[in-house]
């Protein structure tokens, strides 16, 4: 499970924002990745209110039925699905690109190969991904794992290196333009978002209720002390590149880098894969969804109609927009906006359904209720900003299109409760916490979906 929350989040391109920020706003940097790691920690903070209760499959999109209501509930879904599914785009045409580019540094390509081998690279991995993620969990997360764990190192050794040696790189003096301030707090959020996918895979963990709020509170602090100390690296080895200390650079590291995000990117996108399929498994089995997104695998007992639901998206979308004439660069501009607007739209939501949420079941009190109108108060602030800048960059229409995919979610759900109004009612089916899942020395096998909850609520 923490294999799955860090992959979402993906340390290593993380870490190489982090670097791009000491670039644009110096010294300034560490304490802005401090303050964007303090905001998804208050958001970790009002989901462990619900992850330490209930284990659901549906994550974020169960919890917030639960307080909020239905179209709340099922708004929040569609937010997860847009936000998993452009990520799983977006990260597997990033990891293609680094292959490319790592091939590049090789000296296997030539350094304005173009396009086609990205694209023929991407749909490769896309192939290999959905292979993966149909055999199941235990296979997946040991080769995220794996791949994360490979990628952090690969890519702290390069920074490590680039500081004993010297990068070369200038570094402004740290300023406190507002402007400059708020587009390098945003990076920092959108390097940090995801933490909390944990939670769709509660119900095939051992001790849930214990593991999950560790996982979604210890993510993002975690990962946040690497993008800090990535940030402080480069600080070092643009002072000593700056001071003439040190031998020059290694011409492998380029190449080392491109590797490390690449290993990086495509565990990124195999874990939000994982979570996306959970989603859209939980609506097919409560039938808000077309029910054959609940079916599971006969011998995997896997969601694998949803994972082949998501082969369009995930390998179409590049293509046709390639055939369009679109950049993948630019592709990948575009999807990480909607990636982190999607993804602010349901912590918000979240984070708003805490306190009716604990009112409902009789737990309410002062301090987490405090600390979850904190959290919506700077995910609110920090969507209004991300809204902002997309504006500004004359991207409105990435902005339209979530609303849009959020407006006609909301429709479908009316025309579900017209015809249904009993499964819009009992939305939000969830595993309660029993003795076993508590008391030292019970049985700690969780369940794959599909299979008899410990108390389905």
């Amino acid at each position: 499970m923490a294999a799955q929350a860090v992959s979402v989040v993906a340390p290593s391109p993380g870490m190489m924002s982090a670097t791009a920020m000491v670039t644009a706003v110096g010294a300034a940097a560490v304490p802005v990745i401090g303050l964007a790691t303090l905001a998804m920690m208050l958001v970790g903070l009002a989901v462990a209110q619900f992850a330490r209760r209930m284990a659901a499959a549906g994550s974020l999109y169960t919890y917030v039925s639960k307080g909020l209501g239905p179209a709340a509930g099922f708004l929040t879904g569609c937010a997860l699905i847009l936000a998993y599914g452009a990520l799983v785009v977006m990260c597997l045409i990033g990891s293609g690109r680094r292959v490319v580019g790592f091939l590049a540094e090789a000296g296997l390509l030539p350094d304005q190969a173009g396009d086609v081998p990205t694209l023929v690279v991407t749909a490769l991995l896309g192939a290999a991904m959905i292979a993966i993620v149909v055999r199941g969990i235990r296979v997946s997360a040991a080769l995220t794992l794996l791949l994360e764990a490979g990628s952090v190192v690969a890519v702290l050794t390069a920074l490590t290196i680039s500081a004993y040696r010297g990068s070369g790189a200038e570094v402004p003096p740290s300023t406190l333009d507002v402007g400059l301030f708020a587009a390098a707090l945003l990076t920092g959020i959108k390097a940090l978002v995801g933490f909390e996918s944990g939670c769709a895979l509660s119900v095939e963990a051992r001790k849930p209720f214990a593991v999950v709020p560790r996982v979604v509170l210890w993510t993002p602090a975690a990962c946040g002390a690497l993008f800090v100390l990535a940030a402080v690296l480069h600080l070092v080895g643009s002072a000593r590149g700056a001071d003439g200390g040190g031998p020059p650079p290694l011409p492998v590291l380029p190449a080392l880098v491109q590797l490390g995000l690449a290993s990086s990117l495509f565990a990124c996108a195999m874990a939000s894969m994982n979570a996306v399929v959970r989603v859209l498994f939980s609506m097919g089995r409560e039938r808000v969804t077309p029910p054959a997104l609940g079916r599971t695998h006969a011998r995997y007992r896997t969601p694998y109609v949803a994972a082949y639901a998501m082969v369009p998206l995930a390998v179409g979308v590049p293509l046709v927009l390639w055939l369009l004439g679109t950049p993948t660069r630019r592709v990948t501009n575009w999807l990480g906006l909607l990636t982190v607007l999607a993804f602010l739209v349901a912590y918000l939501l979240v984070c708003l359904a805490v306190a009716p949420f604990l009112h409902r079941i009789g737990e309410a009190t002062t301090s987490a209720a405090g600390v979850a109108a904190i959290a919506a108060a700077v995910t609110a602030g920090s969507l209004v900003l991300v809204v902002r800048a997309g504006l500004n960059d004359g991207l409105g229409w990435v902005i339209a299109a979530l609303v849009g995919f959020l407006g006609l979610g909301l429709l479908w759900l009316l025309r579900v409760r017209r015809r249904a109004p009993h499964r819009v009612s009992a939305m939000g089916f969830f595993d309660e916490a029993t003795p076993d899942d508590i008391l030292p020395g019970a049985s700690p096998d969780g369940l794959a979906p599909g299979a008899a909850p410990r108390r389905e609520r």
